[in-house]
């Protein structure tokens, strides 16, 4: 059921994982630590997303997962994001095993559903797409590593997981010329490709959780950006077709749900 698919989103949704350093908000940054050439290729990557009215980016990804009998064994997943500020998103996922799904919010109600399950479950909520994000991890209780992502202060947060960075080299990534830097703090290594010229956008990102077993990788590359997408009416709203169940949020009240419809999936 939509639980399940809801689990599966805990590791789906990190395809920009600059969340993934959570753990180390306490970290103390020092702009000293990060080279001056690293720095500026932060700031300009990230003033430029956080400017960004509406984007869309298509991402291929994998993740290690270290099985009992100690082989690392790699799973994945492509997902499309669609932004618009300042309060509407859209993501889909589909698994390299089928499976898939998609979370929308169109500025009044929050709804993830699974077309696979016939299953859907939505929330008023109302509030920026940061404010969104929180909610889904604070009162819903999904893991969103790349909700800093989109975050209004993305600059801030970003070099606040920081204790050290340095520019590596130039380097090409599916066709193009990126800045390679390589960023640490006390729980993971990762590195970022941004893209020179007049988008400065991630194109690739690499990290190594480096104080787990076996020292684990995520990493994701970015495909596709479109800083103006076309976006069709509807594309953030969500109509349950006839005979779609709507299920309960386990992690709210149950009366919040009480009242969902069973039998055709209309509210």
């Amino acid at each position: 059921m939509l639980r399940i698919i809801l689990a599966t989103l805990v590791v789906v949704l990190l395809a920009v994982p600059i969340g993934t350093m959570a753990a180390s908000q306490d970290a103390k940054h020092s702009e000293g630590q990060i080279e001056d050439q690293a720095l500026k290729v932060i700031t300009r990557y990230t003033n430029f997303l956080t400017n960004l009215k509406q984007l869309h980016v298509s991402t291929e990804f994998g993740f290690d997962v270290l099985q009992e009998n100690g082989q690392m064994i790699e799973f994945g997943s492509h997902q499309e994001i669609t932004v618009q500020r300042p309060d509407q998103f859209r993501v889909d996922f589909t698994r390299r095993d089928g499976d898939s799904g998609s979370i929308v919010y169109d500025s009044k109600e929050i709804t993830i559903f699974s077309p696979e399950e016939s299953v859907y479950a939505k929330t008023p909520f109302e509030g920026e797409v940061d404010d969104a994000f929180k909610f889904l991890v604070e009162k819903l209780n999904l893991s969103i590593p790349m909700r800093d992502f989109f975050a209004n202060d993305l600059n801030v947060t970003l070099l606040a997981k920081i204790e050290s960075g340095q520019y590596v080299e130039e380097s090409t990534v599916g066709g193009v010329l990126c800045d390679h830097l390589a960023l640490r703090n006390s729980y993971v290594d990762f590195q970022l490709w941004i893209a020179q010229g007049d988008e400065p956008l991630p194109r690739r990102l690499v990290i190594t959780y480096k104080n787990d077993e076996g020292r684990p990788q995520f990493w994701a590359q970015f495909q596709r950006w479109e800083s103006s997408p076309k976006i069709t009416a509807g594309h953030f709203s969500y109509s349950p077709p006839a005979g779609t169940e709507r299920i309960p949020f386990a992690s709210l009240d149950a009366d919040a749900d009480a009242d969902a419809p069973k039998d055709g999936g209309k509210p």
